[in-house]
Order: structure tokens, then sequence, then C-alpha cells
């Protein structure tokens, strides 16, 4: 039986990973936080669990709030895996903590946001226990099918490597409102403070960064040597002030965000792309964040993998009914090519896929029993690191794919800094 302690829980990511009940994880949770509206807002996402009318979760909450909350965690030492989402200037520091004092961590990404945090992350993985990331992503059902199809020579055959144009392609859009577990997403002020909560191209790039690790190399280790940056930008997402207290109920802009402010506008520097190789493979990444997903629409995520006999598309928007879907655009006689595909689905473990032609395309049409929401995928994290911890021996690439990616990540961060 596995004991959960959440320390200064400040995104609503520390809380879905309690979305449901786990045999093996105890009923009671450990909360070490400050107090305030960050702490209030968490206990009233992760309470709603419990008072739900359909299969509602049944953990009894023991809080401890106030400034040494950290000191009072490492000193009392209640659980064994410790839960991290919040503030990222601050994370690998807590993490550091925590993995000193015994914990197994499975923390919110980024891990960090900076070089300096990397050095950190370096010593933490140098030793034990386990550490790792809530890589939510690969548990879309789009992520995977284009994984197993890419691995498919007949299909996709191997990577098109054209001069100044990358093999593969990720773009992902995000939304500052938004609903979350059906209601409106309350974000707290520092969520706007690049230097707490890091510059886009240091947060939901990581999962980007992963998910083209994990779709290529499966258990093979990814070093730190085995990738090239190549160029790198940031800009900004103009945030107004009626927007910025629609999002975090405030009223006014802190002075910590007084440099980025120009009259009632905040310059919030939550958009970068860069570009890479990766084994020799050219990639291009970019994230971008949009004040208030559309009507019916929320966020998105946009893939393309380049292949000699075909490509692989992932997209998703009012063009999809705003689903993420799979496409697969052959090269050659979109005939000839059916009954590949089609041989190619069926061998595929997987029950009710089946295929649809969609002009020069074909869509991989996805049975509604395979598809999970993003509030689900944390739950499924959360097991996979029970799994690795019952089982007694983590990835063999975890350690060395960790440093490989957010050396990446705050590689490009400084590389935008100097070209902005």
């Amino acid at each position: 039986m596995y004991t959960l302690v959440i320390v200064n829980p400040g995104h609503f990511h520390a809380g879905l990973v309690l979305r449901e009940m786990h045999p093996e994880i105890s009923k009671d949770v450990y909360i070490y936080s400050d107090a305030g509206t960050d702490l209030d807002n968490y206990m009233k996402l992760v309470q709603s669990f419990n008072n739900r009318v359909q299969n509602p979760t049944a953990w009894n909450f023991h809080v401890y709030a106030a400034p040494d909350f950290m000191e009072k965690a490492v000193a009392e030492k209640k659980g064994d895996i410790a839960i991290l989402a919040g503030k990222n200037n601050l994370k690998i520091h807590y993490i550091k903590r925590l993995h000193d004092a015994g914990y197994s961590v499975l923390s919110d990404k980024p891990l960090t946001i900076n070089r300096d945090g990397v050095k950190v992350l370096k010593d933490v993985l140098s030793g034990n226990p386990i550490l790792m990331d809530i890589m939510t992503e690969r548990h879309e059902i789009t992520s995977l099918l284009q994984r197993d199809l890419v691995e498919n020579k007949a299909l996709f055959g191997g990577f098109r490597i054209e001069k100044d144009f990358p093999s593969i392609t990720k773009e992902s859009v995000h939304h500052l409102y938004k609903t979350v577990n059906g209601a409106p997403l309350v974000r707290p002020g520092w969520y706007f403070d690049v230097n707490v909560q890091g510059e886009g191209i240091v947060d939901v790039t990581t999962h980007l960064v992963d998910l083209i690790q994990w779709m290529l190399f499966g258990e093979a280790v990814v070093d730190a040597k085995d990738v090239e940056l190549c160029a790198a930008r940031r800009w900004s997402t103009d945030v107004p002030l009626d927007k910025y207290s629609l999002v975090t109920r405030l009223d006014k802009f802190p002075e910590s965000l007084a440099a980025n402010v120009c009259g009632d506008t905040l310059k919030l520097f939550s958009n970068g792309e860069f570009s890479y190789k990766i084994k020799g493979i050219p990639v291009k990444l970019s994230v971008i964040w949009a004040l208030q997903a559309p009507e019916g629409g929320g966020d998105t995520h946009k893939s393309v993998m380049k292949g000699t006999v075909s490509d692989l598309i992932i997209d998703q928007g009012p063009q999809t009914g705003n689903k993420p879907e799979l496409f697969v655009q052959p090269h050659g006689s979109a005939d000839q090519f059916e009954t590949v595909l089609k041989r190619a689905v069926a061998a595929l473990n997987y029950n009710g896929l089946s295929v649809v032609k969609d002009g020069s395309r074909f869509r991989i049409d996805i049975p509604a029993a395979l598809r999970t929401s993003h509030e689900e995928h944390f739950a499924a994290v959360r097991d996979e690191f029970l799994e690795i911890l019952a089982g007694g021996k983590e990835p063999a690439n975890l350690r060395a794919n960790l440093i490989s990616k957010y050396s990446l990540l705050s590689d490009a961060r400084e590389q935008a800094l100097k070209n902005n």
C-alpha cells in the first residue's frame, strides 16, 4: 500500500492525480502547503471528487498549511510518493529535498525551467529513488496509433529527409481561459509570471519533446549528445487586464509583472518554437497560447511525420469536430495503398478501428470506447508509476531521457532569449 504526499499544490494537475481511487493507494492523503488561495482552490477541486454523485472518491485529506510546509513534509514523512504540481521555478528544488528524504517523486512538467535547474536535476538523477514527470500525452489514442504506424516500414517507410524542411512537426495550441473537470479554470496570479511558471518554450513543449523520444526510440536511450539544437524563438500573447481578471479573479496586475505590462495589457511570453535534430532526424516544435478557447473547442495538438511511403498526420480543430484524428497521406496510388493500410490497422492491438477514405488520404476511424479525456490520463500515468514501483525496476532509459529532454528545453530557452 502506497501513501501519497502532495506538496504545495498550485496547479490543478496535482488534483487530477486524485480523480480516481486505486486499490494500492491509501485513502489517507497528506497535503503540505502554504496557506492561501492556491491551497483553497486545490481543496475545492479534490473535495469535488469525493462529493460527486457518480463514482465518488473517498480520500481522507490531512492538511498542514504553514510556511515551513517543506520542513514538515520531510520531517514527518507520512508517505512514500510525493506529488508536485505548482510553481515551476521552485519545483526542482522541492524535488531535491523530497528525493533526499527518500520519497519517490511523480511531478507535473516541467521539472525545471532553466539551465541551473538542469544541474540540480542531474544531481537528483544520480541517486535513488525514482523521479518521473507526468507525461499524459502518451496516453492519447492518436499518439499511440501514430507511434505504432511509424514503425511499419511497408506503410510509412523511413523518415523523409529534405533540406530546410523538418521531417517531424508538432504544434500545440492552448488557452488561458478554459473549462476543466466541468468548471471554468481559475489560474493563480503567479501563473502569468514567466520567472515562476516558465516561458512557453520550456513548458508544454516538454510533452512534444517527450512524444518524439517515446514514439521514435521506445525504450532506447536518447542521450544529450544525440540532440542538436538548430534555432529557437519566443513571442508574447497580449493579455488585457479584463481577460487576466477573468482567469485569475484578481482586479489588477501585481507589481512582479510590471516590467511586461504596457498600459492595461500584459506581454506574456507564453509562445515559443524551436527546431532541432534527434539522431539526425530534423524536428520543429511550436507552442502557442491563445486567450480563450472557441465555443465548443479546446486545446489542440497537430503532428506531422513525413515518411518515404506516406505521411502520418494528427489534426484537431473545427475541421475534425475539435477531436484529434489520425490521417494517413500516401505518396503513391491511394487504391494500392489502402490494402497495406487496412492490413496494418487490423494488426494493431485495438478493437474497433477502421479505415475511411477521405479524398486522397485516409482517416483512421477511432471508436468512442478508445478515446479518453485529458483528465483521465493523469490517473493512467499515476497507475503506470505504481507499476514501476511495484516491479522494483524503472525503465532503463528514464534518467538519460529526462536529462536530454530538459537540457534541450533549457538550451532552446537560452537561444530564444538571445534572439529576442
